[in-house]
Order: structure tokens, then C-alpha cells, then sequence
């Protein structure tokens, strides 16, 4: 059988942990490990798409539930076509939430079936194996700070199995409990500097990726 990304980064996670041979730390720990090591990265550096939807005349709400992973919409054109010269040009327009899957344009236009809606949002990383995930979207150095944080997640979780176990020194524990601080502290100072990184390149470009996003209370953009 073909190995999985997440295959790929149990064993890496397994080789931090010096225990390839899963005899401290089952697939299963690891597994939950990395997933709540995405889940902490996924905060500040979720993945980008983009989506086009198909306008309707005089609807002015439309339905995201198709987006999977949607963490949040960053901004909306419209009107767009991508085979019109005008048209597939960047138009922002106002828009807002009005519940967790259901955007609303917020501008006085009458929607027209002959266009669409562009729209740019924020997914969760997705990792190949990982909850169904049939794609990584995650970066080579969003992949080694994952293994870090996964490393020390687990070593902080068997730390506190051996500290609560009988007749079990307490020296060990607190090493492991150190060891996995460590790895922790430099989990957060890889997500800090993949976050200046990102930002950098930003702050480079014009458009709905604009580091100000970040500012943006969510409900919609100034035009």
C-alpha cells in the first residue's frame, strides 16, 4: 500500500520521539497529535481558495455550505466572468455574513444571472490521510513545525501518564515534561516566524490577500 503524507509524518514524528517501533506512543497518540498540531498552525496560516458561484437574479444571500473547511471569507467580486476582459478584473464589493454559511452582498446592485461571484476564503490545512483528507495543502516548513508540535504534544501527554502512574520515579517524568516544553516553545516560534513570513509576501501583493485582512473585523471590505 501506497504510503500517506500522513504516513510520512507519523514516522517523522516517531523519529523525534526516538520510538519507531511505536512501543511508548501508538499510531493512534501520534495521529491525534498532528491533528491538534494543525489545528493550532491552521489559526493564523489557513490555506487559500478561491471559488467562483454562479449569480441569480435579484438574490443578494447566497449559501457557502459547498466550501469545505471554510475558516472565513476574505473578499468577494462581483460582477465576474473569467473569458471577459472587464469582467474577470479585480471588482470588490461590499458584503457580510449574515450566519456562519450564508454571504450577503451588501451593495446596491441588482444581481444578474449573467455573471458570477468570485470569492476568496480562508480552509483549514488538509493533510492526505488525515480525516479523509485526499490532499496536503500544508508547506514543506508548515510540515516540520507540525512534527515538532506533534512531538511535543505527545510527550507532554505521556509525561502526565508517568507522573500519575505507581510506583514510577518522578525524575523521568519531569525530564520528559521538560524535553516536551522545549519542543512546544519551538513549535510556537516556528508558527511565529512561518506567520512573519507570510505576511512578508502579503504585504508584497494588492488584492484580497492583503496583510490587513488580518484587521478586518470579518464582516466585510472597504470599496
Amino acid at each position: 500500500m501506497v504510503a500517506t503524507a500522513l504516513d510520512t509524518l507519523v514516522d517523522r514524528v516517531e523519529v523525534m520521539l526516538k520510538d519507531g517501533s511505536n512501543v511508548i506512543y501508538s499510531v493512534t497518540e501520534l495521529t491525534e497529535a498532528i491533528r491538534s498540531a494543525i489545528a493550532e498552525l491552521a489559526v493564523g496560516l489557513p490555506a487559500h481558495s478561491v471559488t467562483e458561484i454562479a449569480a441569480v437574479a435579484d438574490t443578494w444571500e447566497y449559501s457557502l455550505t459547498a466550501l469545505t473547511g471554510l475558516l472565513g471569507v476574505v473578499e468577494v467580486w462581483y460582477p465576474y466572468l473569467s473569458t471577459s476582459v472587464t469582467y474577470r478584473k479585480a471588482h470588490p464589493v461590499r458584503w457580510r455574513m449574515v450566519d456562519d454559511v450564508t454571504l450577503l452582498l451588501d451593495e446596491h446592485v441588482d444581481p444578474s444571472a449573467s455573471y458570477k461571484l468570485r470569492v476568496f476564503w480562508d480552509k483549514v490545512q488538509t493533510l492526505e490521510g488525515l480525516d479523509a483528507g485526499t490532499a496536503t495543502t500544508l508547506t514543506g516548513p508548515e510540515l516540520g513545525a507540525i512534527v515538532v508540535g506533534a512531538a511535543g504534544l505527545a510527550a507532554t501527554a505521556y509525561a502526565s501518564q508517568m507522573a500519575n502512574a505507581v510506583g514510577v520515579a518522578e525524575e523521568p517524568a519531569r525530564l520528559l515534561r521538560e524535553w516536551a516544553r522545549l519542543r512546544l516553545e519551538d513549535f510556537q516560534r516556528r508558527l511565529v516566524r512561518l506567520g512573519a513570513v507570510e505576511a512578508a509576501s502579503e504585504d508584497a501583493r494588492v488584492g484580497w490577500w492583503s496583510a490587513d485582512k488580518w484587521d478586518r473585523a470579518g464582516s466585510h471590505l472597504d470599496v
